[in-house]
């Protein structure tokens, strides 16, 4: 079985998004009240020396028409400012609960009276926020891209010196249905104080993976016509970076099916290179699980998901000779409970179950 890190605090509130900052120091889980009015925590364990979690309410602007618990998230984001010709690196913690996007330094959190988020607000009130990335850039900024349910994708800079936002980009429409997830596409060894604009990978639920660089492409996640097979994650890892051009895989989660592995060679050709299948018992329906891919050594690939059935799934493949090497079932939790939001970092996996704690796996 798994490990736990982090239950609900209590029996009213539940979990509804944790992050693991770089390096694994910190872990951040953020919970919500059950009844209302809502409030809103943040629980945070220093994982170096295994204290207990710290607790701190935060004073979030909500609006009262979009308070579903699969539209929040938290990201731990390492940004860089610079004051006075040096450069200071800090943990900020950026939170979606759907209608926007909130903002707080972890020093901020550390106050004895913390100030109000600063938000991004979405504009659309019809519209909901799904999925987000934040990722630094130029000029003591933090970028972020998030996708919605009617399918658009909007950019915005938040300054985190003076704390204020300038609209960068917004593609109207660009699926015509959810965008249910969103994350970047870089290399396993990216250097977490890099400051540069990623690829970006959308998984929509009509079936097909959307790439956002300099321009939107999109490509088929399954050539079934089976009505139980929905696209709700993907992902993707630069596995070789030349000059000018990047080999590339993806990976995406299909409900009823597996994980689809795609390659993405240097001339942009897509090609499907396998289908990564669950054992499962039972007829799969949450959009909430998710799959992760990163690159091991010099042609190996290393694709985990998480389940319905209490298990994480581990795949290691090697794309230079085009063969399946490993296939394991971790069994972390009960035959019936749902593994969410699968994290990797170094030798180990984090994850959500059933929205009551966070638990860890050592994968070898």
């Amino acid at each position: 079985m798994g490990n736990h890190l982090l239950e609900a605090s209590s029996g009213d509130r539940c979990v509804v998004g944790y992050s693991v900052s770089p390096g694994e120091q910190f872990l951040i889980a953020l919970e919500i009240t059950k009844t209302k009015p809502l409030h809103v925590y943040l629980q945070i364990k220093n994982l170096k020396v295994g204290s207990r979690a710290s607790e701190y309410e935060i004073p979030l602007e909500l609006s009262s028409a979009v308070l579903e618990n699969n539209y929040f998230q938290i990201e731990i984001v390492q940004a860089s400012k610079v004051v006075k010709n040096t450069i200071d690196l800090q943990h900020y913690i950026v939170i979606n609960t759907g209608d926007g996007i909130h903002f707080t330094s972890l020093e901020q959190l550390f106050l004895e009276a913390p100030k109000k988020l600063c938000k991004w607000n979405h504009r659309s009130v019809s519209d909901v926020i799904c999925s987000f990335h934040a990722y630094n850039v130029r000029g003591s900024a933090l970028q972020v891209s998030y996708s919605t349910r009617l399918g658009s994708v909007v950019r915005f800079e938040f300054n985190l010196l003076h704390e204020t936002f300038k609209s960068v980009e917004e593609l109207n429409d660009i699926a015509g249905d959810c965008l249910n997830s969103c994350s970047p596409c870089l290399p396993t060894t990216k250097d977490c104080e890099m400051i540069s604009v990623p690829e970006l990978i959308f998984s929509c639920f009509d079936n097909f993976i959307y790439s956002l660089e300099s321009s939107v492409m999109k490509f088929p996640a399954t050539e079934s016509i089976s009505g139980d097979q929905t696209l709700v994650s993907a992902a993707g890892v630069v596995a070789k970076q030349y000059s000018t051009k990047k080999l590339r895989f993806y990976v995406a989660n299909m409900l009823n099916s597996g994980c689809h592995l795609f390659k993405r060679n240097a001339n942009g050709d897509w090609d499907m290179m396998e289908i990564l299948e669950r054992n499962v018992s039972k007829k799969e329906s949450s959009p909430l699980v998710n799959c992760t891919i990163r690159c091991q050594g010099r042609s190996h690939l290393e694709i985990i998901s998480g389940s319905e059935c209490g298990k994480i799934f581990r795949w290691v493949y090697d794309f230079r000779d085009e063969v399946v090497l490993e296939s394991l079932e971790f069994d972390v939790a009960g035959e019936d409970e749902t593994l969410l939001d699968v994290q990797v970092l170094g030798n180990t996996a984090y994850y959500m179950v059933n929205r009551e704690y966070i638990g860890y796996k050592t994968l070898c």
